[in-house]
């Protein structure tokens, strides 16, 4: 799923004729038909004020027993994997966890997802006497670190920089040390020196 890479999303394609969409937001499939090298799903999507019907024509470029390769109307080609337990895709991309930083006049706040060590969420900032900051982070975990790019924006600024944090039992502890840039991102020039002695601790806390 595009920005969130440890996500995925597809179908469920039943031998009576109906059908179920996986992580695809509005779009919700209800049945199939195949018609040669075609395949044509029908559907509902959901629009601001009603629900429209729908159907997606998908040109089967080749299939086997694990993979499908079609490609739509548009000219994308785009592989299918075939999975044993579609529900697991669906409840993992439901499952957050939230970490929180609070001194008396300090706060931070982390809610990320994790999917085979693939990180995607949020990180806000509001350090006393400097600029508070709010953005999104896309990562993985290495080992018993989370290494990722924090893009966000500081009075309307965009900044991309990276950020390192280690796992402390339930709670991540960020790390600090020399950065450069490159290719307009802030990045660490020795993850090895990393510094997490005085870095700011993320409890782990209940999510709102």
């Amino acid at each position: 799923m595009k920005d969130q890479p440890q996500h995925q999303s597809g179908f469920t394609l039943k031998d009576e004729g109906t059908a179920v969409s996986i992580n695809l937001g509005n779009s919700v499939y209800e049945k199939w038909e195949k018609f040669g090298d075609r395949l044509i799903m029908y559907g509902t999507r959901d629009d601001i004020k009603e629900k429209n019907k729908f159907s997606d024509t998908l040109k089967i470029v080749s299939v086997s027993d694990s993979v499908m390769i079609v490609k739509t109307a548009g000219g994308n080609q785009i592989t299918y994997t075939k999975t044993a337990n579609p529900e697991k895709i669906i409840s993992a991309f439901e499952t957050y966890d939230c970490y929180s930083y609070t001194t008396k006049k300090d706060t931070a706040f982390l809610h990320i997802n994790t999917v085979n060590n693939i990180v995607t969420g949020d990180l806000e900032y509001h350090i006393f006497e400097k600029d508070s900051n709010k953005g999104t982070l896309k990562g993985e975990i290495i080992g018993d670190t989370l290494l990722a790019d924090y893009t966000f924006l500081s009075e309307g600024t965009k900044s991309v920089r990276q950020i390192a944090l280690l796992r402390r039992g339930n709670d991540f502890v960020e790390g600090f040390g020399e950065s450069e840039e490159k290719d307009g991102k802030m990045i660490f020039t020795n993850r090895a020196k990393l510094n997490f002695k005085k870095g700011l601790l993320f409890k782990e806390t209940n999510c709102h």
